[in-house]
């Protein structure tokens, strides 16, 4: 078996131009895993990048106005909320929250720090407008009126009046009159002033599916696949997203989150109708908070990102089960991605020690990794008890094994697991399907029922595809790549990855176990 990378690149590229020039197929039978836009461009962006180590960046294969016109379409998913003062406190977030006056006030001392050798203007300004001259501070009149007369130069009293002793005026009306004039302005300055207070603002943003806001609303899946895209695009300077807009995707996730029981919701609307957490959400939020922290230290911006560790980590091992899986939430069955999920959230939720949950509990981790290595069956691995194989739970359950530091070569026969990672790929167009493109088996010889259901399940799609490319780069680099040691592993029927599909396997770039993207991306 050959690993055809090139095929794979042109498979990839003929998406892009494809979805944006809206020439699509229609003798393609449909498939529900193109139906997300955002995680689609993702799937594809990164597989570029993946399928070529020698590729940094993406502007090396793809022109600059069409990395611009990705970048808009991402930022056309981006919706803003104004959530109201009361009803912050009334759910108890506050602590959680940046207004927008938390916010400038964040910006204008990053900005005072990063200029701390130069002149700030508008802070002069702003001093010198806020200079109140004495007239208004005159508030007992009649004690200070006796001062009027002196004979002596003072450039800040509001009045410098000279009179020989002799000739000295004493005019009660004048002293009245003077008095209500500062009375009325002070009176106004101060109407004025209770206008421009501003009440506090809370506005939270997040991503949509697509840039049809009319349709979609904003979720937690969608925001880590936007954010992870700008990564990608290496858009994630000032000019290409604002600290500003990062303060208010964090206010975002934290409004999701029920506190209460220790996780995070969907969207908004999971909210309102009080739907129970979902372990995909729990990964997505903590991830997209872990990414939005790696753009903010880079602008010298520190921010606590993870509250309440002890409560999050509470129910995610609440969806624990006894056969040694993660479930989607607690008592539901065990599945290899919401496994993915929970192993990838602990490692997230580390403490102050660098530890995980399972760093402290080595019988439940144990368990975890003997349900993990049960998937692997009939020659290829499924996502749970009982289910056919698929080549995308290659990715879910070997990155789950990588992210508990577990050395492959010493749980399977890792050329069994390639060669049917190959088998999914199409030779002639390039891509991934589901399953083996030339599978046979008693299914399907005498059930015509399933005939439609297996072609659809050989088509190639974006998201196999990319999750095929992933797990081989996990593959190779978990077992080969080794800086101090260049010696190649011998499996455990002693032979060796043939050494055309080593220098394929090679090309490919490390990819990283939790994010999928390219490692030195998140550097």
């Amino acid at each position: 078996m050959e690993l055809h990378l090139n095929l794979h690149e042109k498979y990839f590229l003929n998406t892009i131009i494809e979805k944006l020039s809206n020439k699509s197929n229609v003798k393609k039978l449909s498939n529900k895993y193109e139906s997300f836009f955002l995680s689609g461009i993702f799937w594809v962006l990164s597989g570029l990048l993946i399928v070529n180590k020698n590729r940094k960046k993406l502007d090396e294969i793809l022109e600059k106005e069409i990395i611009e016109i990705i970048y808009l379409l991402v930022m056309q998913c981006l919706q803003t909320k104004k959530i109201k003062e009361k009803y912050i406190y009334n759910m108890k977030k506050e602590k959680y929250f940046f207004s927008d006056k938390d916010i400038d006030k964040l910006m204008n001392k990053v900005e005072n720090d990063s200029k701390s050798n130069k002149v700030d203007f508008k802070k002069i300004k702003k001093s010198e407008d806020e200079k109140i001259d004495l007239c208004s501070l005159k508030i007992n009149f009649d004690e200070k009126n006796k001062n009027i007369n002196k004979k002596h130069s003072n450039t800040n009293s509001c009045a410098i009046l000279e009179y020989p002793e002799s000739k000295k005026i004493i005019n009660s009306e004048v002293n009245s009159q003077a008095y209500d004039e500062i009375y009325n302005e002070n009176k106004k300055k101060y109407k004025l002033e209770k206008k421009k207070k501003k009440v506090k603002k809370f506005i939270i943003r997040g991503f949509s599916p697509c840039n049809k806001k009319y349709l979609y609303e904003p979720n937690v899946i969608s925001t880590l696949s936007a954010i992870q895209i700008l990564f990608l695009l290496n858009k994630v300077s000032e000019n290409d997203i604002s600290t500003k807009v990062l303060l208010e995707i964090y206010n975002f996730i934290y409004f999701l989150l029920d506190e209460e029981r220790g996780f995070f919701h969907f969207s908004l609307s999971s909210i309102r109708f009080q739907f129970d957490g979902d372990m995909r959400f729990m990964f997505c939020s903590l991830s997209s908070l872990y990414l939005i922290n790696l753009i903010l230290k880079k602008r010298n911006i520190w921010i606590n990102i993870y509250n309440n560790k002890d409560k999050y980590i509470h129910w995610i091992i609440n969806c624990f089960n006894l056969d040694g899986g993660f479930s989607n939430y607690p008592g539901s069955e065990s599945h290899a991605g919401t496994t993915f999920c929970a192993i990838n959230s602990l490692n997230l939720l580390k403490d102050e020690n660098n530890k995980n949950y399972f760093s402290y509990n080595s019988i439940l981790k144990k368990k975890l990794i003997r349900w993990l290595c049960d998937r692997y069956e009939n020659y290829g691995i499924n996502g749970r008890v009982g289910k056919d194989h698929d080549v995308c739970y290659a990715w879910w359950v070997l990155s789950s094994l990588v992210a508990m530091k577990k050395d492959l070569r010493k749980l399977f026969n890792v050329n069994i697991l390639i060669n049917f990672i190959l088998k999914c790929q199409d030779k002639n167009k390039g891509g991934f399907s589901r399953i083996e493109q030339n599978e046979n088996n008693l299914k399907n010889q005498n059930f015509n029922y399933f005939e439609n259901e297996n072609l659809i399940y050989r088509e190639t799609d974006q998201f196999h595809s990319f999750f095929s490319i992933c797990a081989l780069s996990l593959i190779y680099y978990n077992v080969y790549y080794k800086k101090k040691r260049k010696k190649k592993y011998i499996f455990f029927d002693n032979s060796l990855i043939p050494k055309h599909l080593e220098e394929s396997l090679s090309n490919l770039e490390n990819v990283h176990e939790s994010f999928a993207m390219p490692v030195h991306m998140l550097g």
